[in-house]
């Protein structure tokens, strides 16, 4: 009888946090999904991979500032989102990399620009975490990212969130 009860305890403590897990996944997906997909159609990128970036890069929280002082939604450095607002005749303003708008706006043109420069999908992902002149070290002669050349452990880790979250966001749009 106790072991009937703890099987039964635990499969509903389980099928709650999974549907806990489930409710914030749509949930936040939706709080920005409108963006996403006007700025992933605009610079011809998945919305999937865009989500995933910002999930893992600030988990939707459009105040994140990271150690680094990347900013917003998407973990844009300013030297990056400088140089993003000359490209489109803005003037860069640190407080606008909170506005969940111009973060998407910025980080889609960041993400396509590396697409345009390295083509494949983990290169682009591990150039958005490290940088596109760490990563050049890190390709064959042939362009394609060889994983054990990663010396970063945040790089190699973060490629690995990206591309679950990516997976994870294509299976259930």
């Amino acid at each position: 009888m106790k072991k009937k009860i703890l099987i039964l305890f635990f499969s509903l403590s389980a099928v709650s946090v999974l549907l806990f897990v489930i409710f914030n996944f749509f949930v936040q997906k939706k709080d920005y999904q409108q963006l996403v997909e006007k700025y992933s159609a605009e610079y011809g990128l998945e919305k999937e991979l865009v989500l995933a970036v910002i999930k893992v890069e600030s988990d939707f929280n459009e105040k994140a500032v990271s150690k680094s002082g990347a900013l917003g939604l998407m973990q844009i450095i300013p030297r990056t989102a400088k140089w993003i607002a000359t490209e489109f005749n803005e003037l860069y303003e640190k407080q606008k990399m909170f506005e969940p708008e111009t973060n998407i706006k910025y980080g889609c043109f960041y993400l396509n620009y590396l697409f345009n420069k390295f083509e494949m999908q983990d290169v682009v992902i591990c150039a958005y975490n490290a940088g596109e002149g760490v990563v050049r070290d890190w390709l064959d002669e042939n362009g394609n990212l060889i994983k054990e050349n990663i010396s970063y452990d945040e790089t190699r880790n973060y490629l690995k969130k990206v591309s679950e979250y990516y997976e994870n966001y294509k299976n259930v749009a």
